[in-house]
């Protein structure tokens, strides 16, 4: 491949930012991510992360990240209404980051997936 028919590419090698190898290499990587394969599970991981996006959801999924918790435990432990925390279980859960069980009248929530679980615990800053 000639790269000197681009002049980005060019400056960007010419100012040591990066070598061609290190272009190429990322590159593959981005075609590798545009398979149909990967697509999906790209479209999955941003649907998690957009429903962390909010503080409330955040929380409410570290909580359940600590063990199973009824809807009433976490309406106490962060002083919100029923309907809020509903509200934010259910983006929780249809983003597949917990699920719930049903036990007579209460709703239990857990973590679909630890490694997830752990991967946000570690980006807000627990060890």
């Amino acid at each position: 491949m000639d790269h000197s028919l681009d002049p980005q590419l060019e400056e960007i090698i010419k100012k040591g930012a990066c070598t061609i190898e290190d272009i190429e290499g990322s590159r593959d990587l981005i075609r590798s991510l545009e398979e149909p394969s990967r697509t999906s599970a790209i479209r999955n991981t941003e649907k998690k992360l957009k429903a962390l996006s909010d503080p409330t959801r955040l929380k409410i999924f570290l909580l359940i990240r600590m063990g199973e918790k009824c809807v009433c435990e976490i309406e106490y432990l962060l002083n919100l209404s029923q309907p809020s925390v509903s509200r934010d279980l259910g983006i929780l859960e249809n983003s597949n980051l917990v699920t719930k069980r049903k036990s007579g009248k209460w709703a239990y929530y857990r973590i679909m997936d630890e490694k997830f679980g752990d991967f946000a615990w570690k980006a807000s800053g627990g060890e």
